[in-house]
Protein backbone atom coordinates (compact mmCIF):
# COMPACT_ATOMS: atom_id res chain seq x y z
CA UNK A 1 0.00 0.00 0.00
CA UNK A 2 1.52 3.41 -0.87
CA UNK A 3 1.72 6.32 1.75
CA UNK A 4 -0.85 8.49 -0.47
CA UNK A 5 -3.67 5.51 0.23
CA UNK A 6 -2.77 5.40 4.05
CA UNK A 7 -4.17 8.68 5.80
CA UNK A 8 -7.50 8.28 3.86
CA UNK A 9 -8.07 5.16 6.00
CA UNK A 10 -6.22 5.50 9.34
CA UNK A 11 -10.00 6.58 11.00
CA UNK A 12 -11.30 3.52 9.25
CA UNK A 13 -8.11 1.53 10.46
CA UNK A 14 -8.67 2.79 14.40
CA UNK A 15 -11.83 2.41 14.13
CA UNK A 16 -11.69 -1.31 12.77
CA UNK A 17 -14.05 -0.68 9.97
CA UNK A 18 -11.93 -1.66 7.23
CA UNK A 19 -12.33 -5.25 5.79
CA UNK A 20 -9.48 -7.69 7.09
CA UNK A 21 -7.35 -8.05 4.09
CA UNK A 22 -7.58 -3.93 3.97
CA UNK A 23 -6.80 -3.99 7.99
CA UNK A 24 -4.03 -6.42 7.18
CA UNK A 25 -2.24 -4.22 4.28
CA UNK A 26 -2.45 -0.79 6.71
CA UNK A 27 -0.92 -2.60 9.56
CA UNK A 28 1.56 -3.90 7.36
CA UNK A 29 2.64 -0.30 5.79
CA UNK A 30 2.32 1.40 9.68
CA UNK A 31 5.34 -1.12 10.26
CA UNK A 32 7.13 -0.36 7.60
CA UNK A 33 6.95 3.40 6.82
CA UNK A 34 7.64 5.96 9.94
CA UNK A 35 6.38 9.04 8.54
CA UNK A 36 2.25 7.44 7.92
CA UNK A 37 3.17 5.48 12.16
CA UNK A 38 3.41 9.16 13.28
CA UNK A 39 0.81 10.09 11.60
CA UNK A 40 -1.20 7.62 13.02
CA UNK A 41 0.31 8.15 16.74
CA UNK A 42 -0.66 11.37 16.39
CA UNK A 43 -3.99 10.46 15.84
CA UNK A 44 -4.44 8.42 18.44
CA UNK A 45 -3.21 10.99 20.61
CA UNK A 46 -6.12 13.31 19.82
CA UNK A 47 -8.34 10.49 20.31
CA UNK A 48 -6.98 9.71 23.86
CA UNK A 49 -7.28 13.48 24.83
CA UNK A 50 -10.92 13.19 23.47
CA UNK A 51 -11.75 10.32 25.60
CA UNK A 52 -10.58 12.43 28.47
CA UNK A 53 -13.33 14.46 28.33
CA UNK A 54 -16.11 13.79 30.91
CA UNK A 55 -19.77 13.17 29.47
CA UNK A 56 -21.83 16.17 29.90
CA UNK A 57 -25.40 14.60 30.41
CA UNK A 58 -28.62 16.94 28.96
CA UNK A 59 -31.03 17.91 32.06
CA UNK A 60 -33.83 15.46 32.42
CA UNK A 61 -36.21 17.62 30.77
CA UNK A 62 -34.45 18.46 27.78
CA UNK A 63 -35.75 15.98 25.63
CA UNK A 64 -39.65 16.73 26.20
CA UNK A 65 -38.82 20.45 25.50
CA UNK A 66 -36.78 19.97 22.39
CA UNK A 67 -40.00 17.27 21.05
CA UNK A 68 -42.35 20.07 22.09
CA UNK A 69 -40.72 22.70 19.82
CA UNK A 70 -40.24 20.30 17.07
CA UNK A 71 -43.98 19.32 17.16
CA UNK A 72 -44.85 23.26 17.89
CA UNK A 73 -43.15 24.30 14.84
CA UNK A 74 -45.10 22.54 12.49
CA UNK A 75 -48.33 24.62 13.80
CA UNK A 76 -49.20 27.42 11.88
CA UNK A 77 -48.27 31.03 13.14
CA UNK A 78 -50.62 33.05 11.47
CA UNK A 79 -54.44 33.67 12.55
CA UNK A 80 -56.92 31.24 11.14
CA UNK A 81 -58.38 33.87 8.89
CA UNK A 82 -55.09 34.40 7.15
CA UNK A 83 -54.24 30.98 6.57
CA UNK A 84 -56.63 30.92 3.65
CA UNK A 85 -54.31 33.26 1.93
CA UNK A 86 -51.48 31.39 2.96
CA UNK A 87 -52.59 28.68 1.18
CA UNK A 88 -53.97 30.20 -1.80
CA UNK A 89 -50.91 32.66 -2.28
CA UNK A 90 -47.32 30.36 -2.32
CA UNK A 91 -44.25 32.45 -1.57
CA UNK A 92 -43.50 33.15 -5.45
CA UNK A 93 -46.67 33.85 -5.86
CA UNK A 94 -47.15 36.25 -3.03
CA UNK A 95 -43.74 37.71 -3.69
CA UNK A 96 -44.69 38.38 -7.34
CA UNK A 97 -48.30 39.96 -6.42
CA UNK A 98 -46.18 42.49 -3.74
CA UNK A 99 -44.15 43.88 -6.59
CA UNK A 100 -46.77 44.40 -9.14
CA UNK A 101 -49.14 46.27 -6.72
CA UNK A 102 -45.89 48.40 -5.55
CA UNK A 103 -44.88 49.07 -8.81
CA UNK A 104 -48.38 49.85 -9.75
CA UNK A 105 -49.21 52.16 -6.57
CA UNK A 106 -45.58 53.78 -6.97
CA UNK A 107 -46.36 54.88 -10.72
CA UNK A 108 -50.00 56.29 -9.88
CA UNK A 109 -48.58 58.39 -6.86
CA UNK A 110 -45.60 59.18 -8.61
CA UNK A 111 -48.00 60.96 -11.35
CA UNK A 112 -50.41 62.53 -9.23
CA UNK A 113 -47.41 63.86 -7.00
CA UNK A 114 -45.44 65.30 -10.05
CA UNK A 115 -48.79 67.17 -11.77
CA UNK A 116 -49.74 68.69 -8.16
CA UNK A 117 -48.43 71.32 -6.25
CA UNK A 118 -46.95 69.16 -3.79
CA UNK A 119 -42.97 70.35 -4.92
CA UNK A 120 -43.50 73.90 -4.93
CA UNK A 121 -40.18 74.88 -6.25
CA UNK A 122 -40.66 72.62 -9.49
CA UNK A 123 -40.84 74.42 -12.57
CA UNK A 124 -44.08 74.26 -14.69
CA UNK A 125 -43.60 72.21 -18.33
CA UNK A 126 -40.49 73.65 -20.15
CA UNK A 127 -41.29 75.30 -23.68
CA UNK A 128 -38.62 73.94 -26.54
CA UNK A 129 -36.67 77.32 -26.07
CA UNK A 130 -36.20 76.78 -22.41
CA UNK A 131 -34.48 73.12 -23.31
CA UNK A 132 -33.01 74.79 -26.03
CA UNK A 133 -31.25 77.18 -23.80
CA UNK A 134 -30.46 73.92 -21.24
CA UNK A 135 -28.87 71.78 -23.78
CA UNK A 136 -26.67 74.76 -25.30
CA UNK A 137 -25.55 75.52 -21.75
CA UNK A 138 -23.26 72.49 -21.78
CA UNK A 139 -21.30 74.55 -24.11
CA UNK A 140 -19.46 75.52 -20.81
CA UNK A 141 -17.05 73.01 -21.63
CA UNK A 142 -16.19 74.74 -24.74
CA UNK A 143 -13.80 73.54 -26.61
CA UNK A 144 -15.09 70.26 -27.47
CA UNK A 145 -13.38 67.31 -28.71
CA UNK A 146 -14.01 66.63 -32.05
CA UNK A 147 -15.28 62.97 -32.19
CA UNK A 148 -16.23 62.51 -28.35
CA UNK A 149 -19.28 61.94 -26.81
CA UNK A 150 -20.18 65.32 -26.22
CA UNK A 151 -19.43 66.28 -29.62
CA UNK A 152 -21.91 63.83 -30.68
CA UNK A 153 -24.87 64.95 -28.04
CA UNK A 154 -24.09 68.28 -29.24
CA UNK A 155 -24.56 67.57 -32.89
CA UNK A 156 -27.72 65.52 -31.97
CA UNK A 157 -29.04 68.45 -29.73
CA UNK A 158 -28.53 70.94 -32.19
CA UNK A 159 -31.10 69.37 -34.86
Amino acid sequence: MKCSQVPKRLSAFQDGELNPQEQERVSNHLESCSACREQYAEMEKVWQAIGDFKEILPEPEFYGQLVRKINYSDQTRFPVCFSWFFQIFSSPWATSTLLIVGILVGTFLGNILAKSDLFPFQQSQASHSQVAIEVFSLKVFDPIPPGTLADKYMRMASY
